[in-house]
């Protein structure tokens, strides 16, 4: 392997191996949910409400945790209500996953625990018109990784099902995505990477394609080893470029129009990010007298009502944290 490998010391450190948690992960999946939330991400549900989880889980953990905590209209599917989501489930599985639950019906204010699927999404006129936000809490989790020994060619693959996920956005009409997992890139695990742990490669693909994020927040309560996040999606507008045969070329339309995203400035990440060992690059400094006079401090004029005055206040410039400026 292309990998630098680490000490036993270090090593300790890292899977935690005196952590008591390490032990009880699947326990505490089964009992809760595969990824867990904290009081930062409610406003986030608040603001995107309501919402609609496909695959909840036999807890419907995320769903009854917005829906009492913050009041969120939320509507929870899962095509099995039972043992969806859980690991390995058991009869002893299950009894522990109905001690976390209320006495209450499955429908309460606010809150529609159903079962469904995908194809809900689309079949379902309530739900189509309902403009909700989906939301997805590792949908695709130990469906979204090839077998060790595959051998599909192109063609098999090509007729394999979609994943939950991907299968959802293929149904899903509305404007909000939320993602609750690992996204490309962020994954610590070799076997997962790079598109984690969470979603399947196709979802994460077309989300990117079809959608933008326009907020991403690392969960507090990751579990050992993960790089959980939330991230909300909003689906992208396009604008079409047609540009002109010249004279003596042949006609054809394929290749006449080019497509791009209109991502409007207040709604981009910043381009500019950097690991705590790289901040002091965001902003070099100055290497000759023409880079001074570019990035010099920036003047506000502010006129005093009173006295008519121009008093110029100087502040240093700041890093572009505003996405979109950079273009």
């Amino acid at each position: 392997m292309g990998c630098c490998r680490v000490g036993f010391i270090v090593r300790i450190d890292i899977f935690g191996i005196n952590d008591p948690l390490i032990y009880a992960g699947e326990k505490l999946v089964n009992k809760y949910a595969w990824s867990t939330p904290d009081e930062r991400l409610l406003p986030v549900f608040q603001q995107f409400a309501p919402i609609i989880e496909l695959g909840c889980g036999a807890n419907a953990y995320w769903s009854r945790w917005m829906n009492k905590e913050g009041n969120v209209d939320v509507v929870a599917l899962d095509m099995s209500l039972n043992d969806g989501g859980l690991i390995n489930a058991t009869t002893n599985n299950k009894s522990e996953k109905n001690e976390t639950k209320s006495d209450d019906d499955k429908t309460t204010g606010g809150l529609v625990i159903k079962q469904g699927s995908p194809t809900t999404l689309s079949e379902d006129e309530e739900i189509r018109n309902s403009d909700r936000t989906l939301f997805l809490c590792y949908p695709d989790e130990e469906d979204n990784q090839m077998p060790e020994n595959s051998n599909k060619d192109e063609e098999e693959e090509l007729q394999a099902p979609l994943s939950m996920a991907a299968s959802c956005l293929e149904h899903y009409s509305g404007e909000y995505v939320i993602h609750v997992g690992e996204l490309y890139g962020d994954t610590l695990s070799l076997e997962q990477a790079p598109f984690g742990r969470s979603s399947s490669s196709e979802f994460q693909q077309r989300l990117a394609g079809e959608y933008h994020c326009i907020l991403k927040l690392k969960l507090n309560n990751n579990w050992l080893h993960v790089r959980d996040t939330l991230s909300v999606w909003k689906r992208t507008e396009t604008c079409c470029m047609t540009f002109e045969k010249e004279d003596g070329e042949e006609e054809d339309d394929s290749d006449d129009d080019m497509y791009f995203k209109n991502i409007p400035p207040e709604e981009a990440l910043p381009v500019d990010v950097a690991a705590p060992c790289c901040t002091h690059l965001l902003n070099p400094p100055c290497t000759n007298s023409a880079d001074k006079k570019e990035n010099s401090s920036i003047e506000d004029e502010k006129i005093d009502s009173t006295k008519g005055k121009k008093n110029k206040n100087k502040k240093k410039a700041k890093h572009d944290e505003v996405a979109g400026n950079a273009w």
